[in-house]
């Protein structure tokens, strides 16, 4: 019967000792989660922009994986730990080379360490058509 009534004394402890210890996680927090390419040409339709992030977490920040929703989108971000209150880049480039002009909204996904897994940024604007160069007509006499 002691026995007993000790194993369940020791699970009852080791049981509200768990749950007062709370999980520390890094949180992100970027400058902008949009950003707005504006207006411009198909003739220079590669837009390079970048998200400025701070780890305002209590422990190193960790960038998994980047997702981008097309292949148009290439994205660059550092594997390194980034430490509490210290701030980091993901650079985007967007190539609308040879795409339909119009508006253009796209998304890129960041799973990281945090109390949020993922965090979507956007990338929006509106590609103009290229501009068409006259061709000059020549007649063939037969």
């Amino acid at each position: 019967m002691k026995q007993t009534i000790f194993i369940i004394l020791f699970t009852l402890t080791c049981a509200s000792s768990f749950a007062q210890t709370e999980r520390k996680l890094a949180d992100i927090k970027f400058e902008a989660t949009t950003y707005e390419m504006g207006t411009f040409p198909a003739d220079s339709a590669i837009i390079k922009c970048q998200f400025i992030y701070t780890n305002t977490g209590e422990v190193p920040l960790y960038i998994h994986q980047v997702f981008t929703s097309c292949g148009c989108t290439e994205r660059s971000f550092s594997t390194a730990p980034t430490m509490p209150g210290k701030s980091d880049t993901i650079f985007v480039t967007y190539n609308g080379t040879n795409k339909a002009p119009g508006y253009v909204r796209k998304s890129i996904t960041v799973h990281c360490n945090t109390k949020k897994e993922m965090v979507k940024l956007y990338i929006k604007g509106n590609m103009l058509p290229a501009k068409v160069t006259p061709v000059e007509r020549v007649e063939v006499e037969e």
